[in-house]
């Protein structure tokens, strides 16, 4: 029995010490498989003028951040006020006035804070549309202004007059076939110093009122947004024209060979 045990034992012994050899072997024996190479994510192209109007698209992004809004206007400015705050901005603007309140309070309360880091934007003109008349007496002041304002640094915007939601007697003659003539004119006759945002074909068949003519708070804050993005988007083409200007080569002038003076 004791024999049987031991031949046992000398068996087991045997298997436990050539167990490391069969592991090795089979180690060796297993093929040995690559792992696929990872393939290269395409890159989209972005040409040299894109990156380098989204850097600047940037920029004015980062330097609008710091900037001051003087808003002046009437009823409508005071609901926008109303519905998102004075925001850091400076605010003139009374319920029912038009273009003589503008031209002998609106603008001078304000005027001593338009500086080089103001945007200047004028939200006027509902309450005078029914006389067509008034533009050009709008347009030349503005204009005569802007030219001030803008050789202190600062940039100035006229806004479109935004629609009706529903024509309504409790304002006569007001109508979004007249607030479209109005800012037609208004358009055309703005000149070099003062930028045309157009917000009304915006929010055309979108605006949300209670009487016609006054917005509800959301509206409003649409409308304020879309001023804001009116601003960028003139700033960052305005920006990107002079940069891509100033990546032009210098065209070489010819020099035009002088004839010799003939000796007297």
């Amino acid at each position: 029995m004791c024999k049987k045990i031991k031949g046992i034992m000398a068996l087991a012994l045997a298997f436990v010490c050539l167990m490391p050899r069969m592991i090795v072997n089979a180690e060796e024996a297993a093929p040995v498989t690559e792992a696929a190479p990872a393939e290269a994510v395409p890159t989209e192209y972005v040409s040299p003028e894109a990156q380098l109007y989204n850097q600047t698209a940037a920029e004015v992004s980062v330097a609008q951040a710091t900037r001051q809004l003087v808003l002046i206007g009437d009823s409508r400015t005071v609901g926008m006020k109303s519905a998102v705050g004075k925001n850091g901005n400076i605010w003139s603007a009374k319920i029912g006035m038009g273009y003589s309140w503008m031209k002998s309070t609106g603008v001078p309360q304000v005027e001593a804070n338009i500086n080089s880091n103001t945007d200047v934007v004028i939200l006027m003109g509902v309450n005078d549309v029914r006389s067509l008349s008034y533009t050009s007496k709008y347009t030349s002041y503005i204009n005569e202004k802007a030219a001030n304002w803008t050789a202190l640094g600062a940039s100035v915007y006229y806004v479109s007059v935004n629609p009706m939601a529903f024509e309504t007697s409790s304002y006569p003659g007001i109508t979004n076939s007249v607030i479209e003539s109005w800012n037609s004119k208004m358009k055309s006759g703005l000149g070099a110093n003062v930028t045309y945002i157009d917000t009304y074909s915006q929010v055309l068949g979108k605006v949300s009122s209670s009487d016609g003519i006054h917005y509800s708070r959301s509206t409003y804050k649409t409308i304020y947004s879309l001023i804001g993005q009116g601003i960028l988007a003139d700033k960052t083409e305005k920006a990107y024209a002079a940069a891509l200007a100033a990546t032009q080569p210098t065209p070489e002038v010819a020099v035009v060979p002088q004839e010799p003076l003939p000796a007297y």
